[in-house]
């Protein structure tokens, strides 16, 4: 018969032999994904209850402001009604040549370019310049011989690079966009829509060589064949008035009246608005003032998040039940696109196995007002977790147990 104290031992001996297998099991178990219950946006910011500022009243032919970033509309008026762009064309115009030609490159002006119609500088066939130079050129003062100049050296002729442009009206799903010149001039079969050239300037004003030219007020464009230093200024007066706006692009003609595509910027939201078929110059400045101002007024800076703000624990893919906490790497402050509600959701950048480092990147937490993404913090992780070591597997498992069995004598006993 066995005795009391040795029933103690085997049970311990039995207990033991069960935590060597756990903890051999969990030693040996694979890494862990995202627990399921992360995959649940969390609300960040309430609607705003605040006063919602009024439209600007606009009389262009057609009109819209948009998020560069997300491409959301914060305003429209017939923004998809195709209409002459005049020189505002020279932004796609100056996307291919971005894409293909080095800045540095020179090029010679060629009789195409000489007395071109319209806005020009009066380029002399055989002046070289660089390509960067001609951008300026044609961005700033909107000079059509820069621009015929930049197309014959990208394409060898303005026929074979107009069509690049309609090739990439298409590839970018312009569906009211076809040029007839690179220019803006007027022409039959050359138009666009308020919506389209908004594509085309958020896609421009994504490359810092187009940010740089069309935020610029003055340029010298430097002694060529002969002719002396050329100063040219900006065509752009909403530019030259308002500091926070930063581009873009003027056009006019008797047949497409006044467009104007501008930017600002402030606290890191950029706003696009495009203006076709004013009826004057001032109209055309003024209009767009008023709905960059709206859009900022409506987009409100919020503080979404602090530094260190706590996010979700994760269960960790070990057998003590610990837990990975995971906290925003740095605070995040952005204009909110309008009044919707703000959620978010963490998104892990792997699957979580251990060890975990203390401020360890493991993921991300994404913005989001309704489908749109506003932008993500790092998530990291609040403290380490180490590998758990067999001895702290042993003691979780069997802990409950140690004191009637005697096992802290066992395994103080056993571990000399």
């Amino acid at each position: 018969m066995l005795t009391r104290v040795s029933r103690n031992r085997l049970g311990v001996g039995l207990l033991v032999i069960a935590a060597l297998i756990a903890v051999a099991i969990a030693l040996l178990a694979p890494s862990i994904a995202l627990a399921s219950g992360l995959d649940d946006p969390i609300v960040i910011a309430q609607p705003s209850t605040g006063d919602k500022p009024d439209a600007p009243r606009v009389t262009a032919k057609a009109a819209v402001l948009v998020d560069m970033e997300t491409g959301k509309i914060l305003y429209s008026r017939n923004a998809d009604k195709q209409l002459e762009m005049a020189s505002t064309t020279k932004i796609m115009t100056a996307i291919l040549i971005l894409e293909s030609l080095p800045l540095d490159q020179k090029v010679k002006v060629p009789a195409a370019a000489v007395g071109v119609a319209g806005s020009a500088l009066g380029l002399h066939r055989g002046e070289t310049f660089t390509v960067e130079q001609l951008l300026y050129a044609m961005l700033v003062p909107s000079a059509n011989d820069a621009a015929v100049t930049l197309a014959v050296a990208e394409a060898g002729s303005v026929k074979a690079f107009v069509a690049k442009m309609n090739a990439r009206a298409e590839k970018m799903g312009l569906t009211n966009t076809h040029f007839a010149n690179n220019c803006g001039l007027h022409a039959a079969n050359h138009y666009s829509s308020a919506n389209d050239m908004a594509k085309i300037a958020s896609f421009a004003m994504r490359d810092p060589v187009f940010r740089r030219i069309v935020s610029t007020r003055q340029y010298t464009l430097p002694h060529a064949g002969g002719v002396a230093n050329r100063v040219i200024k900006t065509s752009n007066e909403l530019l030259q008035d308002v500091d926070w706006v930063n581009g873009i692009k003027t056009g006019s003609t008797p047949w497409a009246d006044y467009c104007l595509v501008s930017s600002a910027t402030k606290n890191g939201l950029t706003l696009i608005s495009v203006v076709l078929g004013a009826k004057d110059q001032d109209t055309r400045e003024a209009e767009s003032k008023a709905l960059l101002t709206y859009g900022f007024e409506r987009c409100r800076l919020k503080k979404l998040v602090d530094s260190g703000a706590v996010i979700a624990d994760v269960p960790a893919p070990d057998p003590l039940d610990r837990e990975v906490r995971l906290v925003t790497a740095k605070s995040y402050t952005r204009r909110l696109l309008g009044e919707d509600e703000v959620t978010g959701q963490v998104r892990l950048s792997r699957d979580l196995t251990l060890p975990v480092a203390a401020g360890e990147v493991l993921g991300k937490l994404e913005f989001f007002q309704g489908n749109t993404r506003l932008g993500s913090v790092p998530l990291i992780a609040a403290e380490a977790v180490e590998v758990p070591t067999f001895r702290m597997i042993l003691a979780h498992w069997i802990g409950p147990w140690a004191e009637d069995l005697a096992l802290t004598q066992f395994l103080a006993s056993s571990s000399g």
